[in-house]
């Protein structure tokens, strides 16, 4: 079958029909607008000749008042019809070939395109202050060069045009608009200069689209940098919870492995106080387990985590252990990292007091300076010659720390006054919380 498509030489262009009453404004406006602007000037000249005129004498007296008047009038209004109307056939004929409408942006002088931009307004404005300034805009626009750039920080503006001064002409104005908390707007619009006497060919509209493609294609990159980073750190953030949830498992049978092994021997030694342990750890594991791998907690929460832990460890050492627990109550409701109070406390009960041959007392204490809450468990049993190196506790609780919080949190382990061991646990406080 024989192929009925027309060679591109033979297809005709898209007929483009314009809105009549927009095509009468151009044309008005085209005619208005020059003859407006050479009336200004024939007005001004013929003021300078009439001053020569008067003092040099009488010259053209022969002509009638109202002769000058007219064609002063007229012979504006003549030469901006006769360019107006080139102006008006060439550009719609452009638009007739390229089959595209005539619409009110492009017959207007101060044509404007607004963006959304995603960043705040300061940073907005140093990415267009950036974008602007360089040769890229300047070539887009016709200018072979960089443009001449202006911008006004506090009033969130930037101009550009081809020369100086910039109000004389073909200058864009581009604002930040915006308040805190809301869309911040990139207003790109053409400035009122002598180019608005003049009729309009669409060179405004292509200039102000020209310069939001440039920023639009700006802010489309940074939103996409800013997304990626967004998600890298999202990325880190769940390695980081799991990581933490990691190390934490490690507590939760290191804990209830030596609890288990107290009740056993217990079981056989002492039903009773068996029995009691038991309820204890009952009541422990019901509150205690299903938070324990949370990577947030409260003081309160870890205070009564080491209350019950100690009171299983007294029934099981009797008058050999003795605790007190102080924090005021301001401090309950502050953050504090899970699962590290009960390594401490575990730590002075095992390498502290029950090596001792003596009663001992183990004392938590808890204190904020306003930026940082610190918490001190405290035991006058061996001393720290007995504890060094024992147990993982210690660098489990270094490495959640430096996960969590970098170099601002702290432990630190020192021989105490009395002999035995302070273990002093130091986390910054969040924004607002001091």
């Amino acid at each position: 079958m024989m192929s009925t498509t027309k060679p591109s030489f033979l297809v005709r262009p898209q007929v483009v029909e314009h809105d009549r009453s927009l095509m009468r404004r151009y044309l008005w406006q085209s005619i208005l607008r020059p003859a407006a602007s050479m009336a200004i000037v024939l007005a001004l000249l013929c003021m300078l000749f009439m001053a020569a005129a008067y003092s040099a004498g009488p010259v053209m007296g022969h002509w009638p008042r109202w002769g000058w008047s007219v064609l002063i009038a007229c012979y504006p209004l003549f030469l901006g019809g006769m360019v107006g109307l080139g102006s008006v056939r060439r550009t719609l004929a452009e638009l007739r070939e390229a089959g595209t409408p005539l619409s009110e942006a492009m017959i207007s002088s101060r044509p404007c395109v607004l963006l959304v931009s995603p960043l705040d307004p300061l940073s907005t404005i140093d990415l267009c202050a950036e974008t602007l300034s360089g040769l890229a805009i300047g070539v887009a626009l016709g200018y072979h060069r960089p443009p001449v750039f202006a911008r006004n920080m506090f009033q969130g503006k930037i101009w550009l045009g081809p020369w100086r001064p910039l109000w004389s002409g073909r200058s864009i104005e581009v604002a930040i608009v915006g308040e805190p908390g809301e869309a911040i707007q990139v207003r790109i619009r053409r400035r009122f200069g002598l180019d608005f006497f003049w009729a309009q060919d669409g060179s405004a509209l292509r200039a102000v689209e020209a310069v939001a493609a440039h920023l639009r294609t700006q802010l489309e990159q940074r939103d996409h940098a800013l997304k990626a980073a967004r998600r890298e750190r999202e990325l880190e953030r769940v390695a980081l919870n799991a990581k933490l949830s990691a190390l934490q498992a490690q507590v939760e049978p290191h804990f209830l492995f030596n609890t288990l092994a107290n009740l056993k021997y217990l079981i056989r030694t002492d039903a009773g106080a068996a029995q009691q342990m038991l309820d204890y750890l009952v009541g422990y594991l019901q509150n205690a387990l299903p938070d324990m791998r949370s990577v947030s907690s409260t003081l309160e929460r870890e205070l009564e985590l080491a209350r019950n832990y100690l009171s299983i460890m007294q029934v099981r050492m009797g008058h050999r252990l003795r605790f007190r627990i102080d924090a005021a109550p301001e401090l309950l409701a502050l953050p504090f990292p899970p699962a590290m109070l009960i390594s401490l406390v575990e730590n002075a009960v095992k390498h502290g007091l029950e090596r001792a041959s003596r009663p001992g007392e183990i004392a938590i204490v808890a204190t904020s300076n306003g930026a940082r809450l610190r918490v001190l468990v405290s035991d006058d049993g061996t001393g720290l010659a007995d504890q060094m190196g024992q147990g993982f506790g210690l660098a489990n609780i270094h490495e959640r720390l430096q996960l969590l919080y970098g170099d601002a949190a702290s432990l630190a382990v020192t021989a105490a006054q009395s002999g035995g061991v302070d273990a002093a646990l130091s986390v910054p406080l969040p924004a607002g919380k001091e």
